[in-house]
């Protein structure tokens, strides 16, 4: 079957970009725990705050969050609503996971809109950051829509797995990691 071995790909293809998207938020999230020591321990050991560490902190925060949406979407740690889980009754489990997964794919669309339409703006108008550290903020907005795009196919690889497995589930734990 040609479309199995399409999506096969497309979640191997995605698993790998996680893989890569974590590893690059955990070494900014150790730059931001290092810039955030650094300036605690030179203003009040030595009295000489920085002008960049609260900036640049707030900068890299924002990569590390559009490098996370995709691998917590594709982990389970997305947020969700498990509430009402154990009284939904079996046979209509898997309807409530194409629903999550359906609402899932279209707040990405919704996102990916925004973002983008954000990105693209900050590329023509070229304005620069309100911050003690002028940064144009082109070189900070691009990252969203690249964020948001791998939430996207890692929801739709969700989807589709989720499509493909039509058995009900009799556990108790979340429907779907949204």
């Amino acid at each position: 079957m040609q479309g199995a071995h399409v999506i096969d790909a497309l979640e191997r293809f995605t698993r790998a970009v996680n893989r890569a998207f974590v590893l690059i938020a955990s070494v900014l999230v150790l730059g931001i725990v290092a810039a955030v020591l650094r300036e605690v321990v030179f203003r009040y050991a030595f009295n000489q705050p920085s002008i960049w560490a609260m900036d640049g902190s707030r900068f890299t925060l924002l990569f590390v969050f559009f490098l996370a949406l995709a691998p917590a979407l594709e982990s389970g740690h997305h947020v969700h609503v498990d509430l009402f889980d154990p009284v939904i009754p079996a046979p209509l489990r898997w309807y409530f996971r194409v629903v999550g997964y359906v609402l899932t794919l279209f707040f990405g669309a919704v996102l990916f809109w925004y973002v983008l339409d954000t990105a693209i703006d900050a590329f023509e108008t070229d304005e620069l950051s309100f911050s003690v550290v002028p940064v144009k903020l082109k070189y900070l907005y691009w990252i969203g829509p690249i964020g948001v795009l791998q939430f996207l196919l890692t929801a739709f690889v969700q989807f589709v797995r989720c499509w493909q497995d039509r058995t009900p589930r009799e556990s108790a734990t979340p429907l779907a990691g949204h």
